[in-house]
């Protein structure tokens, strides 16, 4: 009966990029990610529940669900000190968190990649804090930050965010070139090298990404290097043909890390302040047309604007609708909406502070696993060099079914952390 049960979870579990034994959180309990039949109070609230299983059950599966090894289903198994089993069958999961940060394995280890219905009813258990968001209109309440003087600010680059040409929306393959402020991060894991996540170059020095990127990665994931220069991970050179004549990019460069700074803030548990910084131990070299850093927000007008109701464009080597991850670099535009809405769309749940923003919606178009640390882009004038690329929200975390219309994914608002970028980076 019990393999009867688990063809049944098997077809109600999402798929994430975990392995077994790594760490994860069930609600707001620590836990490791481990197969079904490992985890005996689960076992035996499923064969408690009776056939068929009821749909609580499921929403439960759903939402510890971690991955598969071979065919069996892992899940997000709590770990409990001084509980007698039979009192791990309580209100723990009563707030299941239907969220899912958005690293994706690139070694394929994700294959079966099997998408399910979702159940965004639950409480992902965000704290109560003062700066999160009530019933303003629009744009963040908290004023941007006075960053005229900083410091640091200098070395942010003027020459920055090229846009090449006219671009074509709607999650389409990107062409040589045009993002070249994009990179991927390098993990060592249990299964060899794993690609995931993406960030930005900033300066020659610093890639901006998500913190839960570089931080809260379990015993079984290292941050190994960053890859700089990179379009199609099949290939190396990447070269393109146009009106018949073939151009080639600079091979790809794996740059060591010289240090990481996630945000203080983050927590998987509340999900905000999701944003970190890498400094490279060697230089971008920016007179390549393969490497080139992304604005950032800066002057008066860009750290004031409001966003909502713009389309905004998304990067990243993320997971397809064919629940594949891409290995050419690809992009799509998204409606920005505004935090009330968002906050309306989700009851509350899981809470959108005013340090976010959501985009997004939109049947088959999102932002997805892979994306993570990838940036959100709007243009804007940037001084002395007109109309660029301007970075306004890194990827942070969204629906574990990605493109559900009508679900907006969130992203860390980076207009609210200028002052944190400048106070942290040096030449």
């Amino acid at each position: 009966m019990f393999k009867c049960l688990l063809c049944v979870v098997i077809a109600f579990l999402p798929v994430e990029c975990w392995y077994s034994g790594e760490s994860c959180f069930a609600g707001d309990r620590a836990g490791s990610c481990k197969r079904l039949s490992n985890c005996p109070s689960l076992v035996r609230e499923i064969k408690n529940a009776g056939n068929p299983m009821p749909n609580y059950i499921r929403k439960k599966l759903q939402n510890l669900g971690c991955g598969f090894d071979n065919d069996e289903p892992l899940i997000c198994c709590s770990s409990y000190s001084n509980v007698d089993e039979s009192e791990q069958q309580d209100q723990s999961y009563n707030n299941p968190n239907p969220w899912s940060s958005r690293p994706v394995d690139q070694t394929g280890a994700n294959g079966n990649k099997n998408p399910n219905p979702i159940n965004f009813s639950h409480n992902v258990g965000a704290e109560e804090d003062n700066n999160k968001r009530g019933n303003d209109d629009n744009e963040s309440s908290n004023p941007a930050p006075n960053i005229l003087y900083h410091r640091n600010l200098d070395l942010l680059p003027n020459d920055c965010g090229p846009i090449e040409g006219e671009r074509v929306f709607g999650g389409n393959r990107t062409r040589l070139f045009e993002m070249p402020w994009m990179v991927l991060l390098s993990y060592d894991s249990a299964r060899g090298i794993r690609l995931s996540c993406g960030g930005t170059l900033i300066t020659q020095w610093y890639v901006l990404t998500a913190a839960h990127c570089v931080s809260f990665l379990g015993s079984k994931l290292k941050l190994r290097e960053v890859i700089l220069g990179e379009y199609d991970t099949r290939k190396d050179p990447d070269c393109e043909r146009n009106e018949g004549e073939q151009f080639c990019a600079p091979n790809v460069r794996n740059v060591r890390i010289d240090s990481v700074l996630p945000h203080p803030g983050y927590t998987p548990k509340t999900l905000r302040d999701d944003i970190g910084l890498i400094r490279l131990a060697e230089p971008a070299d920016f007179s390549l047309d393969s490497m080139k850093p992304i604005c950032l927000p800066k002057t008066p007008e860009i750290l004031s604007q409001k966003l909502e109701g713009l389309r905004g464009v998304v990067a990243g080597w993320g997971a397809t609708e064919d629940g594949l991850q891409s290995p050419v670099l690809l992009s799509v535009d998204l409606p920005i909406i505004s935090n009330t809405e968002c906050q309306n769309i989700y009851n509350g749940s899981p809470e959108i502070y005013d340090t976010q923003l959501c985009a997004g919606g939109v049947p088959d178009k999102d932002s997805c696993g892979g994306d993570s640390g990838g940036p959100l882009l709007y243009p804007g004038k940037n001084k002395g060099v007109g109309v660029r690329y301007i970075q306004r929200g890194i990827v942070s975390y969204g629906s574990k079914r990605c493109g559900v219309g009508g679900y907006p994914g969130v992203y860390t608002r980076v207009v609210n952390y200028m002052d944190w970028i400048l106070d942290n980076i040096s030449d």
